[in-house]
Order: C-alpha cells, then sequence, then structure tokens
C-alpha cells in the first residue's frame, strides 16, 4: 500500500516496551512571537489522507500531497521543511516534504493514533497512540520511546519552554502532564467527562481542555493551573466539545462544537456560539486569526471581534466526487530567539 518508500515498523507490545527508553535532548527556551503578526502558510489536512498548503495571504494552494490514509492530526517541524501527518487508524506516521510536495517516510506504530505535537525545539515529535504517547526523532525520523499511559490518549499539547506535555485521557476523564526531559508522567489531573482536545495559553500558564458528557450531551471546558497542576474551574459551553485553540492575548478560547464554535472570554468565563460548522480549528503562534475548517472550505475570522476575514476555497474532489473536507490545520512554530 505504501510503495517502496523508506518505512520503520513496530508492533504494538514493542511500542510498550519502548517505555523504558529514554526521549534524549535538552529542550531549549522558548518565546511566542508577538500577538499582531501573521503566518505565511496554513497546512490543511483532509480526513482522506490529502494535504493541501495553503498561502494565508490570498488562499493559493502551494502544495498538494496525498499521505494515503486517512489522518487524524498533523504537526509541521521548524521553517516547514517537513510536516508529519498522522495516519491514525492505520497506526502510521508520515513525514512529508512540502517544497517537493512529495512523502519521504513512514513509521508503522503498529498501534492507532490519534494527535501530535513537536517540541518548540524541534528535536521530538510526541504522538498520542493507545495507551501510551510515541516519542519519534524527527532528524532520524525513527521511534525512540514510548510514555506508557491510561485512558486512551487523544488531545495533545507542549508548554511553551517544550519541558511539558498534556495529553487528554479520553476514557478516564484525567489530563497527564509528563516531563519531556525524562519521558515520564508526574501527575494526572481530573477534569471529568471524556477530555477530547487540550491548549496552552501562550504564556504557558494555563491549559485549557475540551470535554464531552455523553449522559448530558454537552460540551465543557476545564482550566489547569500548570504551577499547581491543579483544576481551576470548567464552564459548559454548548453541545459538542472538540479542537481548541488560544488567542495570542490569552484572552479568548475557541472552542468547536457539534453545530457551532464556541467563543469563551477567559476572564469572564461568558461564552458566544458563532454560526459556523467546523470540523477543526487553529490559531498560529502570534497570529490573531483563527483559522476554522468549514467542510471544503477555510474561513478566516479576526479574533478580535469574530467577523469573517476571508474564506478560501480548498482545490481538488476525493474520490468520491465530493470536496476537500479538512479534518486538521497546522502551522509553523515561530523561530526560536
Amino acid at each position: 500500500m505504501w510503495g517502496r518508500r523508506r518505512t520503520a515498523a513496530l508492533g504494538t507490545a514493542a511500542l510498550l516496551a519502548a517505555a523504558t527508553l529514554s526521549a534524549a535532548g535538552q529542550p531549549r527556551s522558548h518565546v511566542i512571537t508577538a500577538a499582531g503578526t501573521t503566518v505565511p502558510k496554513a497546512y490543511v489536512i483532509a480526513h482522506n489522507g490529502g494535504v493541501q498548503v495553503l498561502d494565508t495571504s490570498d488562499g493559493t494552494v502551494l502544495t498538494s500531497v496525498n499521505t494515503g490514509a486517512w489522518t487524524t492530526g498533523a504537526a509541521v517541524g521548524p521553517d516547514g521543511r517537513r510536516l508529519y501527518v498522522v495516519n491514525g487508524w492505520a497506526g502510521v506516521i508520515t513525514a512529508v516534504d512540502p517544497a517537493a510536495g512529495k512523502v519521504v517516510g513512514r513509521i508503522d506504530a503498529g498501534a492507532q493514533l490519534a494527535q501530535a505535537v513537536l517540541r518548540p525545539d524541534g528535536e521530538r515529535l510526541y504522538v498520542t497512540a493507545t495507551g501510551a504517547v510515541a516519542v519519534v526523532d524527527p532528524k532520524r525520523f525513527r521511534l525512540v520511546a514510548a510514555i506508557r499511559l491510561g485512558g486512551q490518549p487523544q488531545g495533545i499539547a507542549v508548554s511553551p519552554d517544550g519541558r511539558r506535555l498534556y495529553v487528554a485521557n479520553s476514557q478516564d476523564g484525567t489530563v497527564s502532564v509528563i516531563d519531556t526531559h525524562t519521558a515520564s508522567r508526574t501527575t494526572a489531573v481530573d477534569v471529568g467527562g471524556l477530555p477530547q482536545h487540550v491548549a496552552i495559553s501562550p504564556d504557558g500558564d494555563a491549559v485549557y481542555v475540551s470535554s464531552l458528557d455523553l449522559r448530558e450531551g454537552t460540551g465543557t471546558v476545564s482550566v489547569i493551573d500548570t504551577r499547581t497542576d491543579r483544576l481551576r474551574w470548567s464552564t459548559p459551553v454548548g453541545k459538542g466539545a472538540g479542537s481548541i485553540a488560544v488567542t495570542p492575548d490569552g484572552r479568548r478560547v475557541y472552542v468547536a462544537l457539534d453545530h457551532g464554535v464556541a467563543v469563551l472570554d477567559t476572564t469572564t468565563r461568558a461564552t458566544k456560539t458563532l454560526r459556523f460548522t467546523a470540523k477543526t480549528l487553529a490559531i498560529a503562534p502570534g497570529d490573531r486569526r483563527v483559522f476554522l475548517a468549514t467542510g471544503n472550505t477555510t474561513t478566516v475570522l479576526d479574533s478580535a471581534d469574530d467577523e469573517v476575514l476571508t474564506t478560501f476555497q480548498l482545490s481538488g474532489l476525493n474520490v468520491d466526487g465530493r470536496g476537500f473536507a479538512a479534518t486538521a490545520i497546522a502551522f509553523e512554530p515561530p523561530d526560536e530567539p
């Protein structure tokens, strides 16, 4: 299925056994760029495995490539030299060269995968998997460790300094806190419900977690204080709660709902709902624009007033004739000082 491209294979048992390995490499300091800057490119990932790299100034499709299997997450390397796509149901991590528009490597994890995040220094890629977090060395593009967790890990985020990971465990209502230097869990914070996605404020002081309550059919956002690893507060945001992102000034949190987008004021805890149906959403570091994956379009909002700035039409059709439907949006990390 994958052709003759480079593939690294690792079975499920080996993935979990690798939890004793070290994720070596000391993270360097990292500073988020100032609010008001704009990222030049958005990496839009389709459910069916397609990738389109957009110029965020006018929506021009700069590169297209197909990774060959359904996707669940993605992360972009420094300077956009590599894009890492999680083909979750296939249990594969695919490396893409966006400039060349081609797949350059694959890792077969031998387990179902979910979301991905790259450490700010670019030295480690973390991917949530069945019962664990897979740790990948991006330079050699191979699996170097697996951090054992429970509760079906899903969403994942890394602190601005790269020293901590926060992982949403969807089956046990907790968020695991992981030390990236020792590649080990330090604690777990009970947030309740079925945690889905996590996002960290640009100053690193707060972790926002979207959760579902299947009995009530509602969604909540919970806030974890990163200094104490304790729950600050939780608030309902509407039916369903999935993809989540924080504005560069930390004042607003956007959450994708079943039929809308919730906008949460982090000071007053007041919530309003925008009339968009977005499978996922994202905010780039330092960029106040909000990118919504609205079917075969990407809708761009100004987080200052939630007005639509532009709508980009995604090109290409799926094999069944339907339009390009995005499931993830990723951006290049900001340059390190």
